[in-house]
């Protein structure tokens, strides 16, 4: 029996495919540049340190930008990850052509090549998919992603519970097409002055640190799927594209596509590794502490420990958005409280008890030596 549990970790490790994917790196350096001062906060959270030349690529992006375009990016894609807009159009759009996309240029193609009504069918879904709220009315999605009317007659109907967000998401369905330039505009002056200067170094660190994860997933295949990936096995059914991102940094995201002869997509940050392997001392502890010293995480633990969840379950069951349930939930990973599995075919939260408990025992020998 031991044998075939290390055969299926090791059959795992060879499904995963590292390689660097740039549009991804793309979007998500326009993300994280936009998004920096939540990000630091983030990382000053967990106790880890940004690479300081990453610092110095986003200072060097943002001195490169006008400060109408930098306004114009923050307007559309906003300073933190509870709320998702621009960002989460441009993702969805990636994902849903990711096999014809091969560089940033490519991506911009697409963008210009996809119907106005479309990208804000995508961003009206963000905005009411973070609030729960249903609104389409048992319309069918593709419908109303090709009637502008219609769509804004259901966001019309359907208010949202920021106000001012509201009536942002009506004017640009008003007005679709100033949307879609007025966006397309500010992705083509960040690729040109922000991106560009910095590609080949991205692509150098992406290819790099792909080649470290090789390594690692073939050498300690169970280690690193639990440890890095946050995952279990049974996730890894079919082969699996793995981007691992400089500018994440520390970050785990999966995109399972069931469709035959598609792969699933995984991007991993790039010194995840660093993060959950450093050497669980007194530092360890004093996060773990403060990690449960939010009622929100103590919640979330105490839901995981009765039974799994799925992601809008928790989110439902918390009165949160998907990415605050996203944002608590990466603080547990990165202390490896948590880990994804599968059941069926959705994508579960676990939480692991004996780790709980590990800490709680690490945490009464500081304390009370």
């Amino acid at each position: 029996m031991e044998a075939l549990i290390i055969l299926d970790w090791g059959i795992a490790a060879k499904r995963l495919q590292f390689s660097y994917h740039e549009p991804i790196e793309f979007l998500t350096t326009m993300k994280f540049v936009a998004q920096i001062e939540h990000m630091k906060a983030f990382a000053r959270e967990i106790h880890f340190t940004l690479d300081a030349e990453m610092i110095r690529m986003v200072e060097t992006a943002n001195a490169s930008l006008s400060n109408h375009v930098k306004a114009e990016i923050a307007a559309l894609i906003g300073d933190n990850m509870f709320k998702e807009r621009l960002d989460y159009v441009m993702a969805v759009l990636f994902v849903e052509d990711r096999e014809k996309l091969n560089s940033s240029e490519d991506f911009l193609a697409c963008y210009r090549d996809k119907p106005a009504s479309e990208l804000l069918f995508h961003l009206a879904a963000a905005k009411y998919n973070d609030e729960k709220m249903e609104w389409t009315k048992g319309n069918d999605w593709g419908t109303i992603a090709n009637d502008v009317g219609l769509l804004y007659e259901l966001v019309a109907g359907c208010e949202l519970s920021d106000q001012a967000e509201h009536t942002s998401l009506l004017d640009h369905i008003r007005f679709p097409e100033e949307y879609k330039q007025r966006t397309l505009f500010i992705m083509e002056q960040f690729h040109r002055y922000a991106y560009l200067p910095i590609r080949d170094r991205l692509k150098e660190l992406g290819e790099a640190g792909a080649a470290k994860y090789r390594a690692l997933f073939e050498e300690q295949p169970e280690r690193a799927i639990r440890d890095i990936t946050k995952m279990d096995v049974d996730l890894i059914d079919k082969e699996t594209a793995v981007h691992v991102s400089y500018f994440s940094q520390v970050r785990v995201g999966i995109h399972r596509d069931d469709r035959e002869g598609h792969s699933h997509l995984v991007v991993l940050g790039i010194n995840n590794d660093v993060f959950a392997w450093r050497r669980e001392d007194q530092e360890t502890i004093e996060r773990f502490l403060k990690v449960i010293a939010d009622r929100r995480r103590m919640e979330l633990i105490e839901l995981l420990h009765h039974k799994n969840y799925y992601g809008n379950e928790l989110a439902q069951e918390m009165g949160l958005t998907p990415a605050a349930i996203s944002y608590h939930t990466n603080m547990l990973f990165d202390l490896n409280l948590i880990q994804l599995i599968r059941v069926d075919n959705r994508i579960y939260y676990e939480l692991d008890k004996e780790k709980i408990g590990y800490y709680w025992e690490q945490t009464r020998r500081i304390l009370l030596p």
